[in-house]
């Protein structure tokens, strides 16, 4: 007991007071507190106490025992690296290793964890460098004399599960999920089997289990058992990282689990208020899109074309580079039987049908599903036998929308349209007044500030000078020399995972008609990996994303490349100022404040990246066994063939003569291989029209098309 300070009643008082305003009750807080900052060192029976209070089921509350957590973190980190005895009978506590001593080693389930070793001393190391993330709390930590602003530091920190590095190890799955249940609402549903699906696209659904650690694979198992669905509810937080968020101006449902760098994402979860799903057919004067139709909710074609495409994306991603894609996995769908109402669960016919059921609005309701069932109808997506009366129209509606949910996994919260506001003067206004209806001290801003600098740069290191608005704290964080050694990094890293992702798209003749790579769709993702924070970037909402299947002989490019363009101008706006300051790279350069230094070397990065990704998938498409059933053999015979054309455009458009022989003889052998002479001239069209787009990109297109030509994966050369 050397170690702990003699209390002092001021301090004690002034603890007391700021707890009752955080804690009810106070008391439990108070007495951890109380204990945790009279002492100064490693203190081994404390910290055996804080895991006995972090793991105990009952008696205790959540919010408790994440601060018992966070409280043992702070303690470890006191605790010297070479003191193997203390570490060791702490791992063996936390199951990290099966039994004690130096030579044993720790649990392999940590390298799925994002570590790179399970050598004690080393993965010692590793634990500690994590745990350090959090030090911009730790440090201001001094015993009985802390500030009260450093304590609430310390209290937000530790409402944070997926912070608590070792909550993973103190909580169990079906804890989490009984928590993760207590946010929201829950009805039942009807899992979504498609029959038409391919294998390897089911296998691609199953992957993230057997990819993510056990932990996170038994909370993800659980929340896709017995196909439930999940709502928002009235008291659902909109506050980043939460154990469950609902993003401001979203309608899905984000999981974070403690102690944890993944995310799952429920979509779609509903509005709060009494009405978890509307039917909407014009908004501000604009008819909207047929998948917004169902406010609130998805449509279950839409969800499984989404899934579809991108497990096919996925799996080409992984033969061409050996990794994982970027794009979030779609690992569940379930039908939606029945809505909350008022405590209840309604099934969605009776829910669109009687008006003392859906409530107020239920007349304008109405009249939107007559006008959207109308317009399915014209647009082509069928009709049912004639069904008369009310119920008629709701059955017509919802034979035309199934409502559904997906589950999907590796998503991110933090999307590059919300950072860059975020992390703007307006930031603050935009997130607490505007997202979650509350005003916010000055501490409440810094808090925020932090909170994304570490999401956004993984290992964040605060600057040294007092909050006094949110420009003046995000530029002198910036200027710390590290912080902008590393934000410039990454920021250089994320351009070459676009392109590296785009490329790909490029090469499989697909686009995203902007939907895919539009700010508000992608997200920013810190992850632990191989003992080192990192980022990446995830791609998410694939309604629009079209892959060439196994139905395409050929590339249509007049119907494509206007989307492939339209993909560009979300990734760069290189159109205007306007479009660039919205683009993802645009984003980018907010949320990094990156200056014109930089300028050179991101083109250069960009241009060397998208080729590789374009000439590797290509030749993954051309050669690999496991990935040439999932296209046409016709497909796979033309694949290059569209790169010669553009290749000779762009090489004779400024020379008429050169222009007009290469014509002659890139049609003549076209035809020779095959095609009609419309598609010459269909394809010929297409590239005057889009002239700038593929001339920007034309280092894609180069001669390595006309050389596989000699190899049969292409027409023959032609000169020009």
């Amino acid at each position: 007991m050397k170690n702990l300070r003699p209390a002092r009643s001021p301090s004690r008082n002034r603890l007391l007071r700021l707890l009752a305003k955080e804690f009810q009750p106070p008391l439990p807080a108070y007495d951890l507190f109380d204990e945790f900052l009279r002492r100064e060192t490693y203190d081994e029976s404390f910290c055996l106490k804080l895991i006995d209070v972090a793991r105990q089921e009952r008696g205790v509350s959540w919010e408790i025992r994440r601060l018992a957590v966070l409280m043992l973190e702070h303690q470890i980190l006191k605790l010297p690296p070479d003191n193997t005895h203390d570490f060791n009978l702490l791992l063996t506590r936390l199951n990290l290793k099966q039994a004690h001593g130096l030579g044993r080693a720790v649990v392999s389930s940590v390298l799925k964890e994002g570590y790179s070793t399970t050598e004690p001393r080393r993965f010692i190391a590793e634990l500690r460098r994590r745990l350090e993330r959090l030090n911009r709390v730790h440090d201001k930590i001094c015993g009985t004399e802390t500030p009260d602003e450093a304590l609430r530091d310390f209290i937000e920190a530790s409402r944070r599960d997926c912070k608590l590095t070792l909550a993973r190890y103190l909580f169990t799955p079906e804890e989490v999920v009984a928590e993760i249940l207590r946010h929201v609402q829950v009805t039942n549903g009807v899992r979504d089997l498609d029959t038409t699906e391919q294998p390897f696209i089911r296998a691609e659904a199953a992957r993230p289990f057997d990819l993510l650690p056990g932990f996170e694979a038994r909370i993800l198992s659980r929340l896709c058992e017995d196909s439930k669905i999940y709502w928002v509810s009235d008291d659902t937080t909109s506050e980043i990282n939460s154990l469950v968020e609902y993003p401001a101006t979203t309608v899905v449902l984000v999981v974070k689990p403690p102690g944890s760098d993944v995310e799952f994402e429920i979509k779609r979860a509903g509005r709060k208020g009494r009405n978890a799903l509307k039917v909407v057919y014009a908004h501000n004067g604009y008819t909207v899109p047929p998948p917004h139709r169902l406010d609130g909710g998805s449509m279950q074609w839409l969800l499984r074309y989404e899934a579809q495409a991108a497990a096919r994306f996925a799996y080409v991603y992984r033969h061409a580079h050996g990794e994982e894609s970027p794009l979030a996995d779609y690992v569940s769908r379930a039908n939606i039987y029945s809505v909350p109402v008022r405590d209840a669960e309604v099934q969605t016919l009776t829910y669109f049908t009687d008006a003392r059921v859906f409530g107020s609005g239920f007349r304008q309701m109405r009249t939107a599903m007559k006008e959207a069932v109308a317009a399915f109808t014209d647009e082509g997506y069928g009709s049912l036998h004639e069904l008369p009366g009310d119920l008629g129209l709701t059955a017509h509606f919802i034979g035309h929308v199934t409502p559904a949910q997906a589950i999907i996994s590796g998503t991110s919260s933090f999307r590059l349209d919300k950072l860059a506001i975020y992390l703007s003067c307006d930031g603050p206004e935009r997130y607490f007044k505007e997202g979650l209806g509350v005003e916010c001290s000055k501490g409440d801003a810094r808090r925020f500030a932090d909170a994304l600098l570490e999401e956004v740069l993984g290992v964040y290191r605060p600057p040294d000078v007092s909050y006094r608005s949110h420009n003046r704290y995000l530029a002198a964080a910036f200027r710390v020399a590290e912080n902008r050694a590393r934000a410039d990094r990454i920021y250089l890293s994320l351009v070459r995972q676009i392109a590296k992702c785009w490329g790909t798209l490029l090469a499989v003749r697909g686009n995203a008609r902007g939907e895919s790579f539009v700010a508000r769709n992608v997200g920013l993702k810190s992850f632990w990996h191989e003992g080192e924070w990192k980022v990446k970037v995830v791609f998410m909402d694939h309604d629009a994303l079209t892959v060439a299947g196994p139905e395409d002989t050929n590339f249509y490019a007049q119907g494509v490349v206007p989307n492939m363009s339209l993909d560009e101008t979300y990734i760069w706006g290189r159109s205007s100022k306007e479009q660039f300051d919205a683009s993802e790279v645009g984003c980018l350069r907010k949320i990094y404040m990156i200056g014109d230094h930089l300028t050179a070397e991101t083109e250069s990065l960009w241009r060397a990246t998208l080729r590789d990704a374009y000439k590797r998938t290509q030749h993954t498409l051309l050669t690999n066994p496991a990935v040439r059933p999932l296209f046409d053999k016709l497909f796979l015979e033309r694949l290059l063939d569209w790169d010669a054309l553009v290749s000779g455009y762009v090489r004779t458009k400024q020379d008429k003569t050169a222009s007009a022989r290469w014509k002659k003889e890139m049609a003549k052998a076209m035809v020779a291989k095959g095609y009609a002479r419309s598609v010459f001239d269909a394809y010929l069209k297409t590239a005057k029209a889009h002239a700038p787009f593929l001339e920007r990109n034309s280092f894609l297109f180069d001669d390595d098309a006309a050389e596989a030509s000699e190899n049969g994966h292409g027409p023959r050369k032609v000169k020009s």
